[in-house]
């Protein structure tokens, strides 16, 4: 069996190749993804839907929206999150590299680029509609001049964690959306 070193030397890549450090482990990341994430901490706003001249369903249904201090994110989840989803979904501020939100209600949300649905229930109510979220998801929608992604609630993620690769999806196509408007 061939060494590492004899692989390279037969790809003519020695001695110009050399590994620059070990190998991070996963308790290395995840020391280092919580010592860069800290104790994120938002207060959620529950906003009641009135409007009826938007595709908004006016229900008894309470969420709240965090929009990024850029303008260019707006994240519209259900209800107060647990500490495990809220430490979830600060991850996902930070791999998307959004370090400030701040609360808005629903109806500013006129001037974000791309609007991120957390959950089935947001989803339909912001879209008016009835469809599933597996319908929903995978396509832009429109909402004021800004575009949806429906994603899956952080609560289901921590549920079944086959879902994240399907919400890495949806946020790689949000951030696309973004990249596109600006």
């Amino acid at each position: 069996m061939m060494t590492r070193e004899d692989v390279l030397r037969e790809l003519e890549l020695l001695p110009v190749w050399q590994l620059r450090a070990p190998l991070a482990t996963a308790a290395d990341l995840s020391s280092k993804v919580s010592q860069q994430v800290g104790d994120v901490r938002f207060e959620a706003k529950h906003v009641e839907v009135t409007e009826k001249s938007q595709p908004l369903i006016a229900s008894e249904a309470r969420y709240f929206a965090l929009v990024s201090d850029d303008q260019n994110w707006a994240f519209v989840l259900p209800q107060a999150l647990t500490s495990a989803a809220n430490a979830l979904f600060n991850n996902i501020l930070l791999a998307l590299q959004i370090n400030k939100t701040h609360t808005q209600t629903v109806s500013n949300l006129t001037s974000v680029k791309v609007i991120v649905a957390f959950g089935e229930l947001v989803a339909q109510q912001l879209l008016g509609s009835t469809d599933s979220i597996e319908q929903l998801r995978g396509k832009p929608q429109m909402l004021f001049t800004a575009s949806l992604i429906v994603t899956y609630h952080p609560n289901d993620l921590l549920q079944d964690l086959a879902l994240k690769a399907k919400m890495w999806d949806d946020l790689c196509t949000a951030k696309l959306l973004v990249a596109s408007k600006n």
